[in-house]
């Protein structure tokens, strides 16, 4: 492609509405077009970008011998309310009314579709195991599009699903998987932390994330220090260091604590330690109230709440609420309390603590549960902070930001339940199929990719994505010579399948340079004065380092520079 015949816009200026750098890159070298939060057009470069992405998935796949398919992104909403998740995605699903008054939705993901395929195929153990796949849109009304890419409202997704006769099968198809996904990831040149998580809003049983770290990540990732653990905060495992110490109880005493309502307050008026303030919430659980207690530093981990008792139905008392069951916000405490009490296993350390007593204004000191109160039941509801150890190797663990760019999940036998997707076996009993989903969101990737690969000047695309290997640059465009060898190069290298774009416009030899930096060609070729000498300048993007190369030998030489960095 020549520079003059193409639709390509640089800004000299990064987007001022724009949060992480890859956008702000991928806005400023015209890969992409921002039409609002959340909603983005792809130009011709970032679209040759996006298809080199689909191109390496899709031999990826073939290696498994997966089928590509391509599913409906739109659906009746019956489709939702048959697996429930109408009631997980909640408001991120584009619901809409058509001409016949029938209520339709936007896809947010494709299991139900998928099972509800596979059941007109599956009928006897004979036609297991097989993969389908898809490359398609998907759609959900993000909270956070100020994310750029990676919270789009519209977004492309590489989707899997393999089905089974049994758990040893769908193991097999998730450890394919995981090693396809990662070889994916390699080839695009993104450097990904695999991450234990929940399954989330598939209900599967078994789940990892591929987080890219990033500062301007929106998922936070606990990472130890030692050992191998990494998993999503939401769903580390709160393990804490603490000592039984053997110290007498001291009789529980109500103290005046006159506007006095924060941990941080009570701790300053009383003297104590924060970690010796009990925290006492309330919340309603499936519609009964239940009180919850922590150390004063911890916070309530609501999402292992809706694990503790399978229910997403949790709700927070407003102050009018907790006045009529008799409390006050910033005075809850257990002492006298009659709902259910449900404590944070580093409770357990707590000795001679402050708590709040209910009524407004006053504070016990010297309060201890069994002897002032009775706790029903300690669990890991805290969510996971600094002072909280490895749960494998009990190190320190670090807490960092990352983005997710995929996710593979067992799904075992949920929606084949849903949808009857059964087979017949050996002995002719009939069994539920085992399921895997397997999603790779490809303008997570691409985001991804940039923000693995830039500096100062701009993005410096792998080999293996860039929407054009090479460019040519012609210092000159007023020189006869310089512009016919560039164009012979140009003709050269495109009919041996070299992608190379021209940059033939009468532009500045400047412009031309940072422009070549800033959308990153992995090679840049420079036809300038050194053809006198019949040599051209080579400058890889990655390497300061420029190489004069024989006219006669550059062919032979790119097709190296070619060699090397596509292995």
């Amino acid at each position: 492609m020549k520079a003059t015949n193409c639709f390509f816009i640089t800004r000299r200026e990064f987007p001022s509405d724009e949060k992480i750098i890859s956008s702000k890159l991928l806005i400023k070298s015209g890969m992409i077009y921002k039409n609002e939060n959340g909603i983005y057009s792809y130009l011709p470069f970032g679209l040759k970008v996006i298809e080199n992405i689909k191109k390496i998935i899709r031999e990826e796949m073939n290696i498994i011998n997966a089928n590509e398919v391509l599913m409906p992104s739109i659906i009746s909403n019956d489709v939702f309310e048959n697996s429930d998740r109408n009631r997980i995605f909640d408001k991120e699903l584009f619901n809409i009314i058509d001409r016949n008054n029938k209520k339709l939705s936007l896809c947010p993901m494709h299991e139900e579709l998928f099972a509800s395929l596979a059941s007109f195929k599956i009928q006897s153990y004979r036609d297991l195991h097989f993969t389908l796949f898809q490359i398609s849109s998907k759609f959900r009304d993000e909270e956070k599009s100020e994310f750029g890419l990676i919270r789009k409202k519209e977004f492309l997704m590489a989707d899997a699903y393999s089905f089974d006769a049994d758990e040893g099968g769908l193991d097999v198809s998730y450890d394919k998987m995981y090693l396809i996904f990662k070889r994916i990831l390699d080839r695009l040149g993104i450097n990904a932390e695999v991450v234990e998580c929940d399954a989330g809003e598939t209900q599967g049983i078994e789940s990892e994330q591929f987080d890219v770290l990033s500062d301007f990540g929106d998922n936070e990732i606990v990472k130890c220090t030692n050992c191998t653990y990494t998993c999503n905060i939401e769903d580390a495992t709160s393990s804490s260091i603490f000592v039984n110490r053997n110290q007498s109880n001291k009789k529980k005493e109500l103290v005046s604590t006159p506007g006095v309502k924060s941990i941080k307050e009570v701790s300053e008026y009383l003297n104590v330690f924060p970690n010796n303030v009990l925290k006492s919430l309330i919340c309603k659980v499936d519609g009964v109230y239940k009180m919850f207690l922590l150390r004063g530093e911890s916070e309530l981990n609501i999402k292992k709440l809706k694990k503790l008792y399978k229910t997403n139905n949790i709700e927070i008392p407003d102050i009018n609420e907790l006045e009529k069951i008799g409390t006050e916000v910033g005075f809850i405490g257990p002492v006298d309390c009659t709902m259910d009490i449900i404590a944070d296993n580093e409770v357990k350390s707590m000795h001679n603590f402050v708590c709040g007593s209910n009524k407004k204004n006053y504070h016990y000191i010297n309060v201890n549960y069994c002897k002032d109160f009775k706790i029903k039941e300690y669990a890991d509801i805290k969510l996971f902070d600094e002072n909280c150890a490895c749960p494998k190797c009990k190190n320190k663990c670090e807490i960092v930001k990352g983005f997710e760019v995929g996710q593979i999940y067992k799904l075992g036998k949920v929606y084949s339940k849903l949808y009857n997707l059964k087979y017949a076996d050996e002995l002719n009993f009939s069994e539920f199929v085992h399921m895997g989903s397997y999603q790779l969101g490809i303008d997570r990737c691409l985001s991804a990719i940039v923000e693995n690969n830039h500096d100062d000047k701009g993005i410096i695309w792998p080999i293996s994505v860039a929407p054009f290997k090479v460019v040519v640059i012609v210092a000159n465009m007023n020189d006869h010579e310089q512009s016919k060898y560039a164009n012979n190069l140009y003709n050269k290298l495109t009919s041996i399948g070299v992608e190379t774009f021209l940059d033939d416009r009468k532009e500045t030899i400047g412009v031309k340079f940072n422009d070549a930096d800033l959308i990153g060609y992995p090679i840049r070729v420079t036809v300038g004065k050194m053809l006198n000498e019949d040599k051209v300048e080579v400058r890889l993007r990655s390497e300061e380092s420029i190489k004069q190369v024989k006219t006669n030998k550059i062919i032979e030489y790119i097709q190296k520079l070619l060699e090397r960095g596509n292995r």
